[in-house]
């Protein structure tokens, strides 16, 4: 949830939401997670929010630019506490299990298993 702030006179067409995730390749890069249209004109201090679907076990940081007839803003990603915009997602049990399990007697008395490790995200 964000809200919104002044149109410096030119309306606010539509909201963007992007965010960056731990987990990525790139843990910098900007993904989009929303554009949400005004159909409305919006005084300042509206309450807007908007549902982003995430994966587990993840820290993600989450940003808010608009766009009018000028341009875009730019990112908007602190409350105003100046606290950042940051969300960490709770661990999940596995979705699929452990592949190509093989077992191999070792010395006396040692069992030996390997397996392959499941990359498997839920979404």
């Amino acid at each position: 949830m964000w809200v919104t702030s002044e149109d410096n006179n030119s309306p606010i067409v539509e909201y963007i939401v992007y965010y960056t995730e731990s987990s990525a390749d790139d843990p910098d890069e900007l993904f989009e997670a929303a554009r949400m249209p005004t159909t409305r004109e919006l005084s300042p201090g509206s309450r807007l929010e908007t549902l982003v679907r995430t994966n587990p076990w993840v820290e993600y940081t989450f940003y808010v630019v608009a766009r009018n007839a000028i341009g875009m803003s730019d990112k908007a990603s602190h409350d105003d506490d100046g606290n950042p915009a940051i969300c960490f997602t709770e661990q999940t049990a596995p979705k699929s299990n452990p592949q190509d399990v093989c077992v191999r007697l070792g010395r006396p008395n040692q069992l030996v298993i390997i397996w392959k490790v499941s990359h498997v995200v839920s979404q």
